[in-house]
C-alpha cells in the first residue's frame, strides 16, 4: 500500500518590468492537475503558496504560461520550495517546452533552424536555462516521493 505525503509548496514567479501594462497569465499543476492559477503584473513577483497530498510515486510539477500579451512579456520562475527547502539548482533539470509562434516558428524551420522542442532538462550541456519562459509553454519537473529521497538524489 502507497504511503501518503502532505507537502507546502512555495513558486515566486515574475513578470519582466518592460512587459506591457497587460498582465501574463498561467496556472500551476501537479501531474496535469491544475492547482492555482495566477496574473503577473509587469515587474511585479508573484508568491503562490499551497499544499498538496501526494502518494509515494513519480510526480511532475508544471507552471503553465498561457498568455503573454507581447513579446516583452514572460513568466519567470525565481524559486519553488517543498516544504521549506529551496529546490536551487535542481530547478534546471526541469525542461520548458515553448509553445513557439507562427509564422515564426514555420520561418525558423524553412530557414533550417528547427528550434528545439524543450529547453532545459536533465541532460542540457549548452547552459540554457529553463526557467525564462519567453514564450507561452509549460516548465515541467519531474520528481518522486518520499520527497526526502528524491532530494538526496538529486542534491
Amino acid at each position: 500500500m502507497s504511503e501518503t505525503q502532505e507537502l507546502e509548496f512555495e513558486v515566486k514567479i515574475r513578470n519582466p518590468e518592460n512587459a506591457s501594462p497587460e498582465n501574463a497569465r498561467g496556472y500551476i499543476a501537479i501531474d496535469g492537475n491544475k492547482i492555482q492559477e495566477f496574473e503577473l503584473e509587469p515587474g511585479k513577483e508573484l508568491n503562490i503558496p499551497f499544499k498538496s497530498s501526494l502518494e509515494d510515486a513519480e510526480h511532475t510539477f508544471e507552471v503553465h504560461h498561457t498568455y503573454s500579451p507581447d513579446p516583452q512579456a514572460a513568466c519567470v520562475i525565481e524559486s519553488i520550495t517543498i516544504d521549506q527547502i529551496d529546490l536551487g539548482i535542481i530547478l534546471y533539470s526541469g525542461q520548458y517546452h515553448p509553445t513557439y509562434p507562427e509564422p515564426w516558428y514555420s520561418d525558423e524551420v524553412a530557414a533550417g533552424r528547427q528550434p528545439r522542442e524543450y529547453i532545459g532538462g536533465q541532460d542540457s550541456t549548452d547552459g540554457s536555462a529553463p526557467l525564462f519562459m519567453g514564450w507561452e509553454g509549460v516548465y515541467k519537473l519531474k520528481f518522486y516521493t518520499p520527497l526526502y529521497e528524491w532530494l538526496l538524489d538529486n542534491l
